[in-house]
């Protein structure tokens, strides 16, 4: 039996793309906590020109798959995508009683797992679960048609009841997965998205004394709720907190409504948005802030709430969603609001404002931490 960890995934950061760095730190922490050998392989479309690279160290090596294009009836073709899979493993030297462990991310790509092992049946499935809509039936084109949710559910169900060991990126994520009667899990895992305590720390001096600086990271999605916090600043300027600055970085298809609605209101002094920015510059950027605050209500965890805790900033999030676990249950009124709620929001931000509370969660965030608890797992 061999020592091989093949991760299947299609997040994992490149020169053009910084998706998924979380994914990056997960492996390298395997890499380092333990004596597997990683291998990272990531689905490409059939035509597809792009190269096997390097990134941060970590080699990625891309395989043709074979799908119709938005999401219409997943499947279809996964004997002839499987066999490109085993194509590009082939090509890498790596034969299948020389695998431990296959972990992929996302259902979909949990047949290639299943199909491992297969061929060897000692092998150990893994099955990463990131959102909640964790069968995919919300995208592509045809996720309003009745007929084609049925396909879709039956392609990830039979994928799904195959894999040895579930893990979710927070307890609720799992819930979802528990929630599809069709489904019997053999085994789960709540693996939270660490943070490297490398790249994310306190700077000292970085803060202005006279301001009371407050930052967002997210797209401009419905889900991500921005208004909301826009909407709890206004309040609090009206209020008196003159000394306020919130910044927005991201883009979407609603920022432009938020900078009109800012516009309107005259809050262009104390709300500024700013376009993306380097991950290696995000540590600089939370180390500038007081407070860090992200009303979405459709979060599966949000690596962003940790990485700003990493650097010692407290963080205001909404109730029941992934990220309120690591909440201590007596503190939830003064981190947690109530979904679109610019009252509870208010009033978090400025208790906080005037008693500037330490924030404390009850699991740790490092990556290397909860990676060596989960290669315990494992081995169970």
């Amino acid at each position: 039996m061999g020592n091989n960890y093949l991760v299947i995934t299609p997040f994992f950061p490149s020169e053009a793309n910084f998706r998924g760095p979380y994914v990056l730190d997960q492996v390298k922490a395997i890499e380092a906590n333990s004596a597997y050998k990683v291998t990272v392989l990531k689905p490409k479309a059939l035509f597809s020109s792009e190269q096997d690279y390097e990134f941060d160290g970590i080699n990625v090596h891309y395989f043709k798959r074979v799908v119709l294009p938005s999401n219409i009836l997943p499947g279809l073709c996964k004997g002839l995508s499987k066999y490109l899979f085993f194509k590009k493993l082939k090509h890498l030297g790596i034969k299948p009683d020389e695998v431990s462990v296959v972990h992929a991310h996302v259902t979909q790509n949990g047949m290639y797992a299943n199909s491992l092992k297969t061929k060897n049946p000692k092998i150990i499935t893994v099955l990463q679960h990131h959102g909640f809509d964790v069968l995919s039936l919300e995208n592509g084109v045809l996720r309003q048609q009745s007929w084609h949710k049925k396909w879709v559910k039956a392609f990830g169900v039979a994928i799904c009841n195959k894999i040895d060991l579930h893990l979710g990126v927070s307890a609720k994520t799992l819930g979802y997965v528990s929630s599809i009667p069709e489904i019997t899990m053999k085994a789960q895992y709540v693996l939270y998205n660490g943070v490297d305590p490398n790249k994310f720390y306190p700077i000292s001096g970085l803060k202005d004394a006279k301001t009371f600086k407050i930052g967002c990271i997210a797209n401009f999605w419905p889900l991500k709720d921005q208004m909301t916090l826009i909407k709890a600043a206004e309040v609090l300027v009206r209020k008196g907190l003159t000394n306020l600055k919130v910044v927005f970085i991201g883009s979407g298809q609603l920022l432009e409504s938020c900078k009109a609605y800012v516009s309107a209101h005259q809050l262009e002094s104390y709300v500024s948005f700013q376009q993306e920015v380097s991950h290696q510059e995000l540590n600089t950027f939370y180390n500038t802030l007081d407070l860090y605050v992200m009303p979405s209500f459709y979060e599966a965890f949000g690596c962003v709430y940790t990485e700003a805790y990493a650097c010692g900033v407290p963080f205001i999030a909404v109730k029941d969603q992934g990220i309120s676990e690591l909440i201590p249950e007596n503190e939830k009124h003064k981190w947690l609001i109530t979904p679109k709620s610019v009252e509870e929001l208010t009033q978090c931000i400025e208790e906080f404002y005037h008693k500037r509370t330490p924030q404390n969660l009850v699991k740790s965030i490092d990556i290397n931490v909860l990676v060596k608890a989960y290669l315990q797992q494992l081995k169970q």
